[in-house]
């Protein structure tokens, strides 16, 4: 771990493909995500980026083919609260992703904020539901919805989506080669048996709703839409992310009522 943690800080300072790396701003098992800006001040893609780095220890071809298809899953979408992913870029062992820099913080560091109130998180979460729904529309599962993967960004828009590293396409557009794979707690059930749908966003969602919603509301809509969400069964919860979004803006007018 030491040498790898030593190769991951050697990218600072690297350029790659007129980008320099700046500095680290987010670590996970699988990949690094840095700050970079433009050499010249006039790339091909704006002055300061995002860059996700494959961590080089991870250089078998079946995690090299999963972080190319997150990018071309992630790139097909053109929406406010997702992050926008413009290309690949590769120098020497370094595989990254450029993307978006989004100013801000997870959900999991910005839910630590006691100054955030009850009818932030309902905006917040009603904008997330639409956000999925949209995701949806357009044929696709995120399946990794959480805290991490949601940034709150610090310049007037409210979240941002990213990660699309398990995420599926329903109809089969995109072949289904690899194992299910997220973080346990917000993972549906049948996703461990190697089944999902749009059900299976609406679970980890409503495990979002109960640690972040839940306690700061101690409202009755509340807990029913936490219970019919995160239901073991698919069947037994809402059909659709339209559903959720619906009981959240009734939660919202009879909270602001």
């Amino acid at each position: 771990m030491r040498e790898r943690a030593e190769y991951l800080v050697k990218l600072t300072g690297e350029s790659i493909k007129g980008y320099v790396i700046e500095e680290k701003i987010w670590q996970g098992a699988t990949s690094t995500v840095y700050r970079c800006s433009s050499e010249n001040g006039n790339s091909r893609y704006g002055k300061i980026l995002a860059i996700k780095v494959l961590h080089p220890y991870r250089n078998q071809p079946q995690h090299i083919k999963q972080f190319a298809r997150e990018a071309k899953i992630q790139s097909l979408f053109n929406h406010e609260n997702i992050v926008k992913v413009y290309g690949m870029a590769k120098k020497d062992a370094v595989l990254g992703i450029f993307m978006e820099y989004v100013n801000g913080e997870s959900l999991r560091m910005a839910g630590r904020n006691g100054e955030l109130t009850a009818e932030w998180f309902i905006n917040f979460f009603l904008k997330l539901a639409e956000t999925v729904e949209h995701i949806h529309g357009k044929g696709i599962v995120h399946n990794d919805l959480k805290p991490e993967n949601i940034i709150v960004a610090r310049n007037g828009a409210m979240l941002k989506l990213t990660d699309f590293g398990y995420a599926e396409q329903l109809r089969g557009w995109f072949k289904k080669e690899l194992s299910a794979g997220g973080t346990e707690k917000y993972m549906a059930p049948e996703r461990a048996r190697g089944a999902f749908d749009e059900r299976s966003d609406v679970y980890s969602f409503g495990v979002l709703l109960d640690e972040y919603l839940k306690d700061r509301l101690q409202n009755e809509r509340i807990y029913l839409i936490i219970a019919k969400a995160t239901e073991k069964e698919p069947y037994k919860r809402y059909a659709s992310m339209t559903e959720v979004k619906e009981q959240l803006q009734r939660l919202y007018v009879e909270f602001t009522s």
